[in-house]
């Protein structure tokens, strides 16, 4: 019963307290990109084209100072915009994102921070972390998030939420970060857990592309208060993986977890081992975690233990 009881108060803390590389060892940065200038071994110009009503061009696209700005105007009736992709360059797969973004307010803007496959036999390996829509640009305290993975030959789904009653997002930077891991996808605000998708059918095993762009919504299109040309920024973008060991399993009694290597194993089996008072211990595996009757969480202390749902997140 008490190993029982153990487990529950783990699944209990997995809901409602989200891992980052502040509080996570197993992260490691990979990838960080200040804007100072367009990285070109990171990122393209979207190739002229569309996804709404814009024209992508590179001239609308500039870096400089810690900032990222997409501008989009209007010429002769056209909208022409800028955005970047990592196409052809990285892809994109397990770990924690963040990025500072200031969103414009008008109605008609879309875009934002998404991740797509590209050409896949599953055309709809995606991942929307930040996407106002053009309604949702209008209002400025909600946008859209979601996930896809599946077509008409492909296992999966997509799903969608819109998040709400937050403060006005075009007034300043705010960050959205994304924890990606098998069958978890956590997406927060300014720290703050707000949509959580963890169906996994849905959540993509594929590296993907990574998107930051300024649209125009064909659904929800710009009117006579829209003002252009218009700004959207973008400041510091980090990416986080996580250090993986999954051919390995760890089995230990009198456990050292202060001086513990953090890394995801195939398996930990832990005996007669005490969490370090005051302290916040995480174990990830792909396996299982197993703790004996005379695991103890002292008073103070937290401990996490994630499995990876017989995948090792690389």
């Amino acid at each position: 019963m008490k190993q029982i009881l153990i487990f529950l108060l783990i699944i209990i803390s997995n809901i409602v307290k989200s891992q980052t590389p502040d509080n996570d060892p197993h992260f490691v940065l990979d990838t960080y990109d200040n804007f100072n200038s367009l990285n070109s071994s990171l990122w393209n110009s979207v190739p002229n084209g569309t996804w709404g009503l814009e024209t992508f061009n590179a001239n609308n696209v500039t870096a400089t100072g810690g900032v990222l700005t997409l501008k989009c105007e209007k010429i002769n009736g056209n909208y022409i915009s800028g955005g970047i992709e990592t196409v052809n360059k990285k892809t994109f797969s397990y770990g924690y994102y963040e990025i500072y973004s200031q969103i414009p307010k008008g109605m008609g803007y879309w875009g934002g921070f998404w991740f797509h496959m590209g050409s896949s036999t599953c055309a709809r390996h995606e991942i929307d972390v930040l996407e106002p829509n053009g309604c949702d640009c209008s209002i400025g305290t909600q946008f859209h998030c979601g996930l896809g993975n599946y077509n008409t030959s492909c296992y999966g789904g997509f799903l969608a939420e819109t998040v709400t009653g937050l403060n006005d997002l075009t007034l300043d930077y705010n960050k959205y970060s994304l924890q990606w891991t098998p069958s978890l996808v956590k997406i927060s605000v300014n720290d703050n857990l707000v949509k959580e998708f963890s169906d996994p059918k849905i959540v993509s095993d594929n590296p993907m592309y990574m998107f930051l762009t300024f649209q125009i919504d064909p659904n929800c299109t710009p009117n006579s208060s829209t003002v252009f040309p218009a700004f959207w920024k973008y400041k510091s973008f980090k990416y986080y993986k996580l250090k993986t060991d999954c051919s390995n399993g760890i089995v230990s009694s009198n456990f050292d977890f202060i001086n513990h290597e953090y890394k995801v194993q195939k398996y930990y089996s832990l005996s007669s081992s005490t969490i370090p008072s005051n302290s916040s211990i995480i174990l990830r595996a792909t396996d299982y975690i197993e703790l004996d009757e005379d695991f103890i969480v002292p008073y103070g202390s937290e401990f996490t233990a994630i499995t990876h749902c017989l995948t090792c997140p690389q």
